[in-house]
């Protein structure tokens, strides 16, 4: 017998963030998770809102579009550098808020690739440039900027951290790739990949900071300057990183924990990294990108957060885990993934120029798309602000979550909830109505699939607050997709209530 459906309502829009069915059944997903969320943050529990834009920074950085940033760092003084792989040579460009000037010239060339990156450290008010290249002095691969926004000082030799003396058991300077500050001491690791596994598991630390701002460095045949970390194990030091007490020490598949006068002997965490990038400390704990997931450490052994994602992770191309990179703000850590080739039960889809947002104060997880790849993000604090910048493969820097387009071009977005059994799997409902709930409506297209039907099949699009979507669905379960693209001001979808159908009981079909 034939009875009116409970209105049903659906509102609690992605209060669980992101949950993938290939991870769990849809029978046991909360009804407030979502299984696919392509531009959407949860930040405002209970709705989805479309995410902010990219606006470039100052313009193109180098001369010519194309070159890739494979180097940002916020200098804490109002300004940034950026570094671009251009005509076979690698080049630092500032900003100190205007525009973009070259800074330091022919740095090598292996940045290009992107395997082997440039990287900086800001120590006793200077900053120190890592891997810059093998020029006619052995230790030229590190250089010192003294001076401020655009004025390019670099020096490679001498005070204040004296490169030059950066020598172990009488051999050239190891051109570290790796630097960490720890207890007024200046940390490096990493080398020439023509090193032994001996120097590339090695980690050589300077003396203390003397009183006027001068490293010195004790690397001869003692020892007493450097230890090897396990050179035994089988892999080489990939990330250097400061947490509470400790110094991390990564490799691929293991983290040692050194703490001044000793470090572990044997490998305790078995988790590890190929990315220094993808290393960055939140406000709960030390986050990380490993072969297998992502992962927080707040002590003891590290925390696998992104089961919920795992389909997402696993598609992530073992071409891309040395290049996974991380940025942060106030709740919200962000990791840049490339393109992803997603299965679906039906066919596969791809996902251009990932990036995983992963909030602190909810663990929940949803998924961003844009039309640039991101290689690396960063702070920025102008000396009035703090923002987030990010640098793209076409050699642009964008201020991140700036605007309501990617560099002009539209956002596409797309939001799947899960399958909803109305009152029960085994009776057919005939849903006659549906309210769609959306602040500042754009004209979103709002679809559906029911049952085992592959199709999706468009309901009506929502153009104002409350949208009545009168239908005529027969189905035993059906779930929802929200879809379109925008260049407006972000709208916030609310959810939807099925306010009129039909509950025919068990219908033989």
């Amino acid at each position: 017998m034939a009875t009116q459906l409970q209105p049903i309502s659906i509102r609690n829009i992605g209060v669980y963030g992101v949950i993938r069915p290939a991870e769990v059944d849809d029978s046991l997903i909360p009804d407030g998770a979502i299984t696919e969320s392509i531009n959407f943050s949860f930040d405002r529990k209970g709705a989805a809102t479309l995410r902010a834009g990219l606006a470039t920074l100052g313009a193109t950085v180098a001369t010519q579009v194309g070159y890739p940033i494979w180097g940002l760092h916020n200098t804490q003084n109002g300004s940034m550098l950026a570094v671009v792989s251009q005509a076979g040579s690698s080049r630092v460009y500032a900003y100190g808020g205007t525009a973009w000037a070259s800074n330091l010239t022919s740095g090598t060339a292996n940045a290009s690739t992107g395997n082997i990156k440039i990287r900086f450290v800001n120590f006793a008010d200077r900053i120190i440039c890592l891997n810059w290249g093998n020029g006619t002095n052995a230790y030229s691969s590190m250089q010192v900027w003294i001076g401020r926004e655009n004025n390019a000082t670099w020096i490679n030799t001498g005070a204040p951290i004296n490169p030059q003396a950066l020598t172990d058991q009488n051999n050239p300077s190891p051109q570290p790739q790796f630097g960490e500050v720890y207890k007024s001491r200046l940390y490096l690791a990493g080398g020439d990949t023509n090193f032994s596994n001996l120097r590339l598991s090695r980690l050589w630390f300077s003396n203390a900071l003397s009183s006027t701002g001068i490293l010195t460095w004790d690397t001869g045949d003692n020892g007493a300057g450097w230890v090897d970390i396990n050179p035994n194990d089988g892999e080489n030091i990939t990330a250097l990183k400061r947490f509470s007490l400790e110094l991390l020490v990564f490799k691929p598949n293991y983290i040692y924990r050194f703490r001044t006068k000793g470090v572990d002997p044997d490998p305790l965490i078995k988790i590890g990294t190929r990315s220094q990038e993808s290393v960055i400390e939140g406000k709960r704990g030390l986050y990380f990108h490993h072969d297998t997931g992502f992962f927080r450490y707040s002590g003891g052994y590290p925390v696998e957060i992104s089961r919920p994602i795992q389909d997402v992770v696993d598609a992530i191309p073992y071409s891309r885990f040395a290049n996974v990179s991380s940025w942060k703000d106030e709740d919200h850590i962000y990791w840049s993934l490339g393109n992803l080739t997603i299965s679906e039960p039906n066919e596969d889809v791809t996902w251009r120029n990932v990036i995983a947002r992963y909030t602190e104060s909810s663990e929940v997880w949803t998924i961003y798309s844009f039309s640039n790849d991101v290689n690396l993000g960063s702070d920025y604090n102008t000396g009035a602000a703090l923002s987030r910048v990010v640098g793209t493969t076409t050699g642009v820097v964008a201020t991140f979550d700036s605007g309501t387009t990617d560099f002009g071009e539209h956002i596409e977005y797309n939001l799947r909830t899960k399958w909803y059994e109305i009152e029960n799997i085994v009776t057919r409902k005939i849903i006659q109505q549906i309210v769609a709930l959306c602040e500042k409506a754009q004209g979103s297209t709002l679809a559906y699939q029911i049952d085992n039907d592959n199709k999706w099949r468009t309901i009506g699009q929502l153009r104002k607050f409350i949208n009545y979507l009168n239908t005529d669905i027969a189905c035993h379960r059906i779930r929802f997709k929200l879809y379109g693209t925008s260049t407006s001001e972000a709208f916030v979808f609310q959810g939807l209530e099925i306010t009129k159908g039909i509950n025919e009981g068990i219908v033989e079909e």
